[in-house]
């Protein structure tokens, strides 16, 4: 039975990056993103993740082409670089935990119902951030990656009698479109962060690849800081 590996957020570059090195592991990588046209060489899914009727569909369809999904890459991500609290409306603070924390925990839902039905273990891991960890000039991404957080740790502790092991990464400033668009004193953090730089694409997706693999079998609820010492 082929090890099957979703990952959203597949056309952003940490997604690609990920894709392709799961893909290298001898994963059978499926991707899913808003972008009508996958990025690489591996199958892609249209979604819109605040859809969640059309994501539990995108799901199915992927389990009735491939396989049951043995990990789960929660990586798809909604940032507004230019939010000011002050005059976020509703709308924005709703679709940025839309896409950041209900579609991780209703996707994560789906998955784990699935892998308990046939009695197999799996691996799920979320992208959280630093900015869930010290707070952040746009107010509602911090928040929603605060609780991206909370419910890995949740859902580890709920799910962990069933074998299935989740965790997050949490990355500081990484060389992707969103990285660019972040606020300049995030960007002097990571100057000013033990190895002064930002991070890669790659160097991300290589911590994603230990996390879901057995080499990280006794390692769950545990959110792994990937930030350069930021």
């Amino acid at each position: 039975m082929a090890n099957v590996a979703v990952i959203t957020g597949s056309n952003g570059l940490i997604g690609q990056a990920t894709c392709r090195r799961l893909a290298q592991a001898g994963y059978l990588v499926v991707g899913i993103d808003v972008g009508a046209e996958g990025a690489g060489n591996w199958p892609h899914h249209q979604c819109d993740l605040s859809d969640l009727d059309r994501l539990e569909t995108t799901l199915a369809a992927i389990e009735r082409e491939h396989g049951l999904i043995r990990v789960l890459f929660n990586n798809a991500g909604v940032y507004h670089p230019d939010s000011d609290f002050l005059d976020v409306p509703p709308a924005q603070f709703d679709a940025t935990l839309e896409v950041n924390l209900r579609a991780p925990f209703f996707a994560s839902q789906w998955v784990a119902k699935r892998l308990i039905a046939a009695g197999q273990t799996g691996a799920i891991v979320n992208t959280a951030s630093s900015a869930g960890q010290r707070g952040s000039t746009v107010v509602e991404y911090g928040a929603s990656k605060a609780a991206v957080i909370n419910l890995t740790k949740s859902l580890g502790t709920r799910l962990g009698r069933h074998g299935i092991r989740v965790n997050a990464i949490a990355p500081g400033l990484i060389n992707t479109a969103m990285g660019a668009r972040t606020p300049q004193v995030a960007k002097e953090r990571a100057k000013g962060s033990a190895l002064g730089r930002a991070g890669e694409p790659e160097e991300i997706a290589s911590v994603v690849e230990f996390l879901v693999s057995d080499a990280a079998s006794f390692i769950t609820c545990a959110t792994i800081d990937v930030n350069g010492g930021a």
